[in-house]
């Protein structure tokens, strides 16, 4: 009777300390970083930029004007410019941007979506976690990105536990 009260003492201590990184927790912390912005750069003074935003159609949508021609006075000058309509997906720009006429757009999101795997390392402090994301709420702007934007991807994250439990460790 004793040996068995000590057991089932032992195997409740085991299990209360137990610091096993869990699919539950690992999409818990992983989701509080998205839905991640993906932005495009728009060079807005680049000749290529404006032939390859003037193939996009979105002139004719609305959404930029484009300066077809430039006088030898407006050279340096921005092609391309953004309507009211582009507003919603227009993002801000640094002094640098704003310095080599760099407009950055929000062309998508990408948002979490499962754990497709937990791997824990022999060490037991740290977890490799698998997981995928996908694409949602693609604009206009994605037609001048090179970015795949449909489906699934698959990422990895690594966890190191702490005194105060796991941590995603960012990516750098």
């Amino acid at each position: 009777m004793r040996t068995t009260f000590y057991a089932l003492i032992a195997l409740l201590l085991v299990s209360c300390g137990s610091q096993q990184l869990t699919k539950e927790k690992a999409a818990e912390i992983i989701s509080k970083k998205y839905p991640k912005t993906i932005d495009w750069e728009v060079f807005t003074a680049d000749p290529k930029h404006a032939a390859r935003a003037l193939d996009s159609k979105l002139e004719d949508e609305g959404y930029i004007k484009i300066a077809k021609t430039q006088s030898l006075a407006d050279a340096g000058k921005p092609f391309i410019s953004f309507t009211d309509r582009s507003g919603p997906y227009l993002l801000p720009v640094t002094d640098k941007d704003k310095e080599y006429s760099i407009q950055r757009v929000k062309v998508s999101e990408l948002h979490f979506k499962e754990i497709t795997d937990v791997v824990e390392q022999a060490d037991g402090k740290q977890t490799i976690v698998e997981y995928t994301v996908e694409h949602r709420h693609n604009t206009p702007f994605a037609k001048l990105s090179h970015y795949k934007l449909e489906g699934e991807k698959k990422e990895r994250a690594v966890f190191t536990l702490a005194d105060d439990g796991w941590k995603m460790v960012e990516k750098k």
